[in-house]
C-alpha cells in the first residue's frame, strides 16, 4: 500500500538530500513496499534506475557517465553479503539509503519515536492513511502504549475507545449459536496483531486470564460471575456493571438477549433453578430471562399459599426494575390486581340493608372489586401464559363469582324486589342527564360548546379506572371527575342512548323494543342527531367516534365546531365485543381497547380547541370469565303475551313472575306505554339461542344500572409535576467498596399535583464519566403522610474498576427516567472524593 502524501514527500525530501551529499544512491527494499515512491519520484539532477538483474549493464552505465551525472539505484530485493554483492564498491563510496517505515508510520499518526516498536508491531494497521488519521484525531499527550493501543482497537471497530464498547461490539459481531462462525475479536484485530492486546485490556478491567482467551469462554466467565444461578465464575465486580451497561445499551441489547438464551441452555440454567431449594432468592439478578420466569412462577405459588401481600409486592417492585420486566410485566400485573382483589374482599362488608344504601356503597367502594377482577383477567390473558395462570384464573373466579357476584346480587336483588317504582333518592335518574350535564352547562356563561362522548357499556368501574388514568399522567392537561346515575330499566343500549338525548317522554316499542323520545324514534345516529338539532336549534350534531377521529382538523373539523354547540360523539368498542357470543370472552381485552380510543377522541377534542367534554355511558355489564353455571339460569315466566325477550328481561303483556323474578310495569319504570317488563334477579340469564351468557346487560344488578359521567375540564397549565427528592447522608469521601445513603421524597404522590419520580443512581468518574458501580433504578411513588415511610435505602457496590480512580473525585448522579425518552434526564449531582485506604484491598481476606 502507497505511503500517504505527506510520507511520500518526507521520503522524496530524503532521497534528494542524499544524491546532494552522494553520486550514487542505493535503495533496498526486500518486500518491494516502496515501488510506488520510487516510481513517483522526480529527481531534479539525478538518473533512476531499476536494478533486477542487470547489476554489470548498470555498473558499466554509471562508469561512463560524467563524474557530475548521479544515480538513484532501486533494488527490490534484500542486501546480498559482500562477497556476493556485485555493486559493493558503489555501495562503499555511495549511500545506502533505507526508507523506515515505522518512523513513518509513527510521524503519520503524530506519535513519538518511543512507539516505533509498536508501529513495527503492528504494521498491518499503519498500512492504511485513514486509519492512521482517525488514530491521530483520538491521541493526547499524555497516553502511554497501553491507551494507544485501545485506540487502535477503537479505529478497527468503529467504536469509542472504551474497553466496555469494544466487547459489546465483540458480542454483537458473533452469533453465538453459530458454532463454526469466527471469533469476532479475532476477524477485527487479528490482520493488525491487536487481538491480545484487547484481551489484555478485558483481563486489567475484569480480572479475565485464560491460555486461549475467546469470545465464548469469557461470556461464560462473565455470566457465572454475575448471575445467582450456576456455577461461581471468578471475574472481578465490574462484570456486573458491564452486563447492566451492555443490558441497558439501545445498540446492543439485542446482543444481551441472544447472548443470554444461548448461555441459558450451555449452562442449563433451567435444571438449576428447577432444583432450586426454597431458599434460593435471585433478588435483582436479571441475567437470564428463565429467572424472570422463575421468579414469577414462584411468587404465584407463594400466593395459592397465602403468603403476605407485602413481601409479594415487594418482591414486584424489586422486580421492575429487571431487563426483562417488560416482557412479563402482564404477569406481575397479573398478580398484583389478584393481591388487591384479595384485600378488598378481606375487607368487603357486602352486606345490602336497602336499596339506597346499595347504591351508596357500590359507588363509595364495592365497584373496586370489579375493577380488581377485570384487570387481574386482562392482564393475564395478555400475558398468554394459561398453564402458568390457571391456579390463579381458577382461584379469581371462584372468589369473584361465589363471594362477591352471588351474594351481592342475591341481597341486592332482595331490594329491588321490594320496589314499587325504579328512582332513587341516592343517586339522579338517567333521565336527568341532559339537563344536568348538557343543558345546564351551555346555558351557563362562558362556555361556548361542549363535547358529550357516549361509551357504549363503559360501565362506573371502567370509568373510574380511565378518570384515574387521566388524572395521573403528566400531560393529558384534563381533570376528570366522576358521578353516578341510575341508569333505566331495561339496562339495554336502546333504552340507555334514548335516557341521554334532551326530551319529555320515554318509551319503549314493546314489539321490537326500540326506545321513543316524545314518539320520536331514538335508534341510530341519524334519529338521535334530529333529535339533538330540534333542542339545540340546528346547533348541534350527533356522529360516530369514527367518523369524529377521521375529521381533517383544520377544514371539517374547523366546520364543526362553528356550526355546532354541542358535538356527541358515539363510541362503541366495549358493547361490539362483549355482546357477541363469538367474542365476549374478549370483554376485558375491549374494555382496555376502549380506553386508549377515548383517548384518542379528547386528543381530538383538544385539537379542535374544546375545554369541556363529559363521557358517560347508556349502561354497565355484568361480566364473568369462564362460562355461566346452569344454576344461574332461568325460565321466561308465563305470560299472555312476550313480544321482546332478552337475557336479563323481557317486554310483553299478562306477565306472571316465578320465583327470582321481578316485573315491573311501564309506568312503574317512568316509561310510557302500557306493557310489563319482567327481570331476571341474581345473576339469572334468560334462554336465548345464539346470543352469550358471560356478558349481559338489560338486568337490575349494580353493575349493570349505576352509569357513570365523567365530567372533563381543560386545564389551562398543566400544574401537575414530579414528586421532589433529596439525598441523605452522602459522606464527602469514599473510604469503603461500598457507598449507601438515604433517598428521601419531599412529598407524597398525589393525583392530578405530584406525580411518581422515578430516578437512575449512578457513581461515575468525573474525569472521564467512566461508571465505576452497577446503575440503581429508584421509584418514588409513596402517597404517606408520613415523612419516614418516604425514605429508601440506597447501597452502591463500587467496581473494581474504581481503583483506577483513587484521590480522585467522583460524582454521585441522579438522572430522572421519562416515560417514553431514552436518555434520562440530570436532576442532581453531588461531587465525592473517592479516597480508599491500602487496608481496603484486602476487604475480602
Amino acid at each position: 500500500m502507497p505511503a500517504s502524501p505527506a510520507a511520500s514527500s518526507r521520503i522524496h525530501e530524503s532521497l534528494d538530500t542524499a544524491l546532494a551529499r552522494r553520486r550514487v544512491v542505493l535503495w533496498y527494499d526486500p518486500n518491494g513496499e516502496w515501488a510506488s515512491e520510487f516510481d513517483a519520484y522526480q529527481p531534479a539532477a539525478a538518473q533512476k534506475l531499476r536494478v533486477e538483474g542487470n547489476e554489470f549493464s548498470v555498473k558499466v552505465a554509471i562508469s561512463r557517465a560524467p563524474l557530475a551525472h548521479r544515480f538513484l539505484l532501486y533494488l527490490p530485493s534484500a542486501k546480498p553479503s559482500e562477497p556476493e554483492n556485485w555493486l559493493l564498491d558503489l555501495l562503499l563510496a555511495g549511500h545506502d539509503f533505507t526508507a523506515d517505515r515505522a518512523s513513518l508510520d509513527i510521524q503519520e499518526a503524530g506519535l513519538t519515536l518511543e512507539f516505533k516498536e509498536l508501529a513495527q508491531q503492528h504494521k498491518a494497521f499503519f498500512r492504511s492513511p485513514v486509519r492512521t488519521t482517525k488514530l491521530k484525531e483520538l491521541l493526547r499527550p499524555n497516553d502511554d502504549e497501553a491507551a494507544v493501543r485501545l485506540k487502535m482497537l477503537a479505529v478497527l471497530s468503529k467504536q469509542q475507545p472504551n474497553i466496555d464498547q469494544l466487547l459489546q461490539h465483540a458480542f454483537s459481531q458473533l452469533d453465538p449459536a453459530d458454532k463454526d462462525g469466527d471469533d469476532s475479536v479475532e476477524a477485527t484485530y487479528g490482520s493488525a496483531q491487536l487481538s491480545s492486546h484487547f484481551w489484555q485490556a478485558v483481563g486489567d478491567k475484569f480480572g479475565y486470564r485464560s491460555p486461549e482467551p475467546n469470545l465464548r469462554d469469557f461470556a461464560v466467565a462473565l455470566f457465572n460471575s454475575v448471575s445467582s444461578i450456576g456455577p461461581a465464575g471468578d471475574l472481578q465486580p465490574h462484570g456486573r456493571v458491564f452486563l447492566s451497561i451492555w443490558k441497558d445499551s439501545l445498540k446492543g441489547r439485542a446482543a444481551f438477549e441472544q447472548w443470554s438464551d444461548h448461555l441459558a441452555g450451555v449452562l442449563r440454567i433451567e435444571d438449576q433453578l428447577n432444583d432450586a431449594p426454597e431458599s434460593y432468592n435471585p433478588d435483582d439478578d436479571d441475567s437470564y430471562e428463565l429467572i424472570e420466569r422463575f421468579v414469577l412462577s414462584r411468587l404465584l405459588q407463594r400466593f395459592q399459599a397465602e403468603a403476605p401481600d407485602a413481601e409479594l409486592l415487594e418482591t414486584i417492585r424489586n422486580r421492575s426494575n429487571s431487563c426483562w420486566f417488560g416482557r412479563h410485566q402482564h404477569g406481575y400485573r397479573a398478580l398484583e390486581q389478584a393481591i388487591t382483589f384479595r384485600q378488598l374482599l378481606g375487607k368487603a362488608d357486602l352486606q345490602v340493608p336497602s336499596f339506597e344504601e346499595g347504591l351508596q356503597r357500590y359507588c363509595n367502594s364495592w365497584w373496586r372489586l370489579d375493577q380488581a377482577y377485570r384487570r387481574c383477567i386482562f392482564h393475564a390473558r395478555t400475558y398468554q401464559q394459561p398453564g402458568l395462570f390457571k391456579p390463579l384464573r381458577e382461584w379469581l373466579e371462584n372468589q369473584y363469582v361465589n363471594n362477591v357476584l352471588l351474594p351481592l346480587t342475591n341481597r341486592w336483588s332482595d331490594q329491588v324486589s321490594q320496589l314499587s317504582a325504579w328512582s332513587s333518592n341516592t343517586l339522579p335518574r338517567q333521565k336527568e342527564f341532559h339537563m344536568r350535564y348538557v343543558h345546564a352547562p351551555l346555558s351557563s356563561r362562558g362556555l361556548k360548546r361542549l363535547f358529550v362522548v357516549i361509551s357504549d357499556a363503559l360501565r362506573y368501574e371502567a370509568a373510574r379506572d380511565f378518570a384515574d388514568r387521566l388524572n395521573s399522567q403528566a400531560g393529558k392537561g384534563w381533570n376528570a371527575e366522576v358521578e353516578a346515575l341510575l341508569g333505566v330499566l331495561p339496562s339495554y343500549t336502546q333504552l340507555g342512548m334514548a335516557a341521554l338525548l334532551p326530551g319529555a317522554q320515554l318509551g319503549i316499542n314493546p314489539a321490537d323494543g326500540t326506545a321513543l323520545v316524545d314518539g320520536q324514534s331514538a335508534t341510530g345516529t341519524d334519529n338521535r342527531d334530529k333529535i339533538l338539532k330540534a333542542y339545540a336549534n340546528g346547533r348541534a350534531k350527533a356522529i360516530q367516534a369514527e367518523d369524529f377521529l377521521n375529521l381533517p382538523t383544520t377544514k371539517e373539523g374547523a366546520e364543526l365546531i362553528k356550526d355546532h354547540d354541542l358535538i356527541v360523539v358515539y363510541h362503541n368498542r366495549i358493547d361490539r365485543i362483549g355482546d357477541k357470543r363469538d367474542s365476549e370472552a374478549d370483554t376485558c381485552q375491549a374494555v382496555e381497547q376502549a380506553f386508549d380510543e377515548l383517548d384518542s377522541i379528547l386528543r381530538k377534542i383538544t385539537s379542535l380547541k374544546g375545554s369541556q367534554a363529559v363521557i358517560t355511558a347508556d349502561h354497565g355489564f355484568l361480566f364473568q370469565q369462564e362460562p355461566v353455571d346452569a344454576n344461574d339460569r332461568s325460565e321466561f315466566p308465563k305470560a299472555k303475551e312476550l313480544s321482546f325477550k332478552n337475557r336479563r328481561f323481557a317486554l310483553g303483556t299478562g306477565i306472571q313472575p316465578s320465583a327470582g323474578q321481578k316485573v315491573f310495569t311501564a309506568a312503574d319504570l317512568g316509561l310510557s306505554g302500557k306493557w310489563e317488563a319482567v327481570f331476571s334477579l341474581g345473576l339469572d340469564r334468560y334462554p336465548r339461542s345464539g346470543s352469550g351468557s358471560r356478558f349481559v346487560h338489560g338486568g337490575t344488578s349494580l353493575q349493570e344500572v349505576v352509569v357513570p359521567v365523567i365530567r372533563l375540564k381543560k386545564e389551562r397549565k398543566d400544574e401537575s409535576r414530579p414528586v421532589a427528592a433529596e439525598l441523605l447522608r452522602v459522606p464527602a469521601k469514599i473510604t469503603t467498596s461500598r457507598l449507601p445513603f438515604g433517598v428521601f421524597q419531599l412529598e407524597p404522590v398525589e393525583p392530578r399535583k405530584r406525580l411518581p419520580l422515578q430516578l437512575r443512581i449512578t457513581l461515575v468518574a468525573k474525569a472521564d464519566g467512566a461508571l465505576l458501580c452497577e446503575p440503581r433504578t429508584l421509584l418514588l411513588d409513596s402517597a404517606a403522610s408520613e415523612a419516614r415511610e418516604r425514605e429508601q435505602q440506597v447501597i452502591l457496590d463500587l467496581s473494581n474498576a474504581a481503583g483506577d480512580y483513587n484521590n480522585q473525585p467522583v460524582e454521585l448522579r441522579l438522572e430522572q427516567l421519562l416515560e417514553g425518552v431514552a436518555t434520562p434526564v440530570p436532576y442532581k449531582t453531588v461531587e465525592l472524593k473517592l479516597q480508599r485506604p491500602f487496608g481496603s484491598d484486602f476487604d475480602d481476606f
